[in-house]
């Protein structure tokens, strides 16, 4: 199956070259290109030293529609399959080539990962860590499917979010084998954040990177974008 892997640099970005920090998003299916920007542009409020990528391990859904979109979707679902059910794909050793040349020198590496992004996201990081001796790397995973975690260190630094209202996504699949002395890991952080109730189902689901702005029950101004990238950097700071 061709690669449908895409990756670009946000223009939200505070730095091209010799950056301390590098911060990339990890998409899952039927993802737009300006899907991540507004978290992006929460990345760079926090972080002034910041190279921000985009990836895109199954493509993006821009220009298609009707026919082509389910076509699209059935071929990124297939994918999504193999990558839950496998600790390293075409689409993992894809990532870490792009991330290795734009992480060079970087004393930070955040991964975050959204929905089947978050599998990516981890592998990445694990492999990076394995293959390239990268050890600064956070991994966070939001509305992702759960996948079988081996009982290793590099866990310790990844964290997994969930929102307050059910995602179907994020009730697939689990962390521990049944009967395996191999797979028997755990997120080392699983926390749950709220985000605007007024989504429902999937639009839930896909609007945590997204402004979306709401009024909590203090009466509190509030948007998902703003509210997860806050909780990210702050316990992406509780590492240093």
């Amino acid at each position: 199956m061709r690669n449908m892997t895409e990756a670009f640099v946000s223009p939200h970005s505070t730095c091209s070259l010799d950056c301390s920090s590098v911060v990339c998003f990890f998409a899952g299916v039927l993802t737009y290109r300006n899907n991540f920007e507004d978290a992006a542009s929460e990345i760079a409020r926090r972080y002034p030293n910041a190279k921000i990528v985009m990836i895109f391990p199954y493509g993006m859904a821009n220009g298609r529609e009707g026919a082509a979109l389910f076509r699209l979707l059935a071929r990124q679902l297939t994918q999504v399959g193999y990558d839950l059910a496998r600790e390293c794909s075409l689409r993992v050793i894809n990532a870490a080539e792009i991330l290795r040349d734009h992480a060079a020198g970087c004393d930070r590496l955040i991964l975050i990962g959204h929905s089947a992004g978050g599998v990516v996201a981890y592998r990445t990081g694990l492999y990076m860590k394995e293959k390239f001796g990268l050890q600064e790397v956070q991994v966070f995973a939001v509305g992702c499917p759960k996948f079988y975690l081996k009982d290793i260190p590099y866990n310790n630094r990844f964290t997994y979010i969930t929102g307050q209202k059910p995602d179907r996504i994020t009730q697939i699949g689990s962390w521990r084998k049944p009967g395996s002395r191999v797979y028997r890991g755990r997120p080392g952080r699983e926390i749950q954040l709220d985000f605007n109730p007024d989504h429902q189902g999937w639009r839930f689901h896909a609007s945590y990177f997204l402004k979306s702005a709401w009024t909590d029950s203090n009466q509190t101004f509030r948007t998902n974008s703003e509210d997860l990238v806050s909780k990210i950097h702050e316990l992406d700071s509780e590492n240093e």
